[in-house]
């Protein structure tokens, strides 16, 4: 029996078109916004995180969300949390910025949640001889150190 069929949410749909990003997760990314305020910790305080489409659905994205007062964190590729091996650097990247007191709203918290719950169903298999390649690049060139 595959993992998929003991998980009942298996898509990451764009947060603007509706278009369910495992068809391609090259096409999409995952943003996060942070607000000028602090935590109660006064650590970084993550309000918003969505996916999105690539593109003109970014931009839109962008416009709403600085129109809400946020302020723009950063974005990563999906396809880095399809990768067995990303996988991991990115999780253990995530548990160190909790670690450190970061915080996320509770909605944030959901679409990172889900992020990897979905993940994990596609990365539960060998690697490819294409994500072996990009883990590779990724370790040379210092974009991912703890791998």
């Amino acid at each position: 029996m595959k993992v998929k069929e003991f998980i009942s949410k298996t898509e990451l749909l764009c947060e603007h078109c509706g278009k369910d990003l495992l068809t391609d997760p090259a096409s999409g990314i995952f943003v996060t916004w942070t607000t000028k305020h602090k935590s109660y910790n006064l650590k970084e305080f993550y309000q918003k995180a969505y996916y999105c489409c690539k593109g003109a659905c970014n931009e839109a994205m962008k416009i709403k969300s600085r129109n809400q007062g946020l302020i723009y964190n950063e974005q990563e590729d999906l396809s880095v949390y399809m990768n067995p091996l990303t996988y991991i650097n990115k999780s253990m990247l995530w548990m160190d910025l909790l670690n450190k007191g970061v915080t996320l709203k509770p909605a944030a918290f959901d679409k990172l949640n889900n992020l990897f719950t979905v993940a994990f169903i596609e990365v539960s298999r060998s690697m490819t001889n294409k994500e072996v390649t990009e883990a590779k690049y990724r370790v040379a060139n210092g974009i991912d150190s703890i791998l």
